[in-house]
C-alpha cells in the first residue's frame, strides 16, 4: 500500500516539477528592440550569471538593452548602494541578439565579474585608483588607463587587459589565466596555485612573486629592476635591465633575459637560473 501510494505521488509531482522548470525559460521572439534606461552614478559594478556587458564612458550614466522585444522584461538591473547590479528573472534559453552596454561616469572605482559573466570595453577606461576582480569562470577585456590599478583574480577566470597607470598590483589565484600589457613604472606581481600570466610591456621597478605551480611569462616584458620571489615548482621568464634580486627555493626555474646584476639572497633546493637571449 506504501509503495503504491509513493509511485501515485511521483506520477502526480514529477509533472508539476517539468512544467515548474519550463516555465522558468523564456525563448526570444527574434523582434530586436533598443531600450535605454537612464540610472543613478555608481562607483561599483558587478556582472554575474551568464550576462555579457559592454562598458564605455558617458558622463550620464545609463543602461542600453538590445534584444528580443519579449525578453527586456526578464532583464533586470538596480543602482543600491552606489553598486550597479544583473539579475535575470528566468533562463533565456535563446535569443536573436544579446547586447547591454554600460555608460559608466567618472564615479566608476570598481568593476567585478563572477559566474560566467563577460565585461569588455573597446576604447580605454579613464579612471582614478581602480579595482577589477573576477572570479567563477567569467572574462574580462579591459582597456584600462589609471593612477593606481589593482587586479585581483580567482578560480577559473580569463583576462586581456591593456593596462597604463603609475602603479599596478596583480594577484592571481588557482587556475587563472591571464593576458596583459602593461605600461606602469611600478608593478607588484603575486602568482598562487597554477594561475599564469603572459605579461608584455615595460616597468622602472618589478616585486615579482610565484609559489607552486604557477607561471609568469615576460619574454616580451622589460623592467630596469626585479626583486623575485620564486617557490615550490614555479616557472618565471622575464628580462631585466639593470639589478635583480632573486630569493628561489624548490623546484622553481628561472630564465632571465639581458644581463642584469644579479644577487642571491636565497638560492637551494633544486632551483634552476638560466640566462636567455632572444
Amino acid at each position: 500500500m506504501q509503495k503504491s501510494l509513493i509511485i501515485l505521488l511521483f506520477i502526480v509531482v514529477l509533472p508539476m516539477l517539468v512544467k515548474a522548470q519550463d516555465d522558468d525559460k523564456i525563448k526570444g521572439n527574434r523582434d530586436v528592440t533598443i531600450e535605454q534606461t537612464y540610472i543613478d552614478a555608481f562607483n561599483k559594478i558587478i556582472v554575474g550569471e551568464e550576462f555579457s556587458v559592454e562598458i564605455i564612458y558617458n558622463a550620464k550614466p545609463s543602461i542600453q538593452v538590445e534584444t528580443d522585444s519579449n525578453l527586456h522584461e526578464y532583464i533586470e538591473f538596480a543602482v543600491v548602494d552606489s553598486v550597479l547590479t544583473f539579475k535575470s528573472t528566468s533562463r533565456i534559453t535563446s535569443s536573436r541578439k544579446m547586447n547591454i552596454t554600460v555608460n559608466y561616469s567618472n564615479k566608476l572605482k570598481e568593476i567585478e565579474t563572477k559566474d560566467d559573466a563577460e565585461i569588455r570595453s573597446l576604447t580605454s577606461l579613464e579612471l582614478g585608483n581602480t579595482l577589477l576582480k573576477t572570479s567563477g569562470t567569467s572574462k574580462a577585456y579591459l582597456n584600462i588607463k589609471a593612477n593606481k590599478f589593482n587586479f585581483q583574480a580567482l578560480d577559473k577566470s580569463r583576462i586581456r587587459l591593456n593596462v597604463t597607470a603609475n602603479e599596478s598590483v596583480f594577484d592571481a589565484t588557482d587556475n587563472v589565466k591571464l593576458e596583459a600589457l602593461v605600461n606602469s613604472p611600478k608593478f607588484t606581481v603575486n602568482l598562487h596555485q597554477r594561475a599564469t600570466a603572459d605579461i608584455e610591456g615595460t616597468a622602472t621597478d618589478v616585486i615579482l612573486k610565484t609559489d607552486n605551480n604557477s607561471k609568469f611569462d615576460g619574454k616580451n616584458f622589460t623592467t630596469k629592476t626585479c626583486n623575485l620571489i620564486s617557490e615550490v615548482d614555479s616557472e618565471v621568464y622575464i628580462e631585466v635591465t639593470s639589478a635583480i634580486n632573486i630569493s628561489a627555493s624548490g623546484t622553481s626555474q628561472i630564465y632571465l633575459y639581458n644581463n642584469p646584476t644579479i644577487t642571491m639572497e636565497r638560492f637551494i633546493d633544486g632551483v634552476k637560473l638560466q640566462k636567455k637571449t632572444k
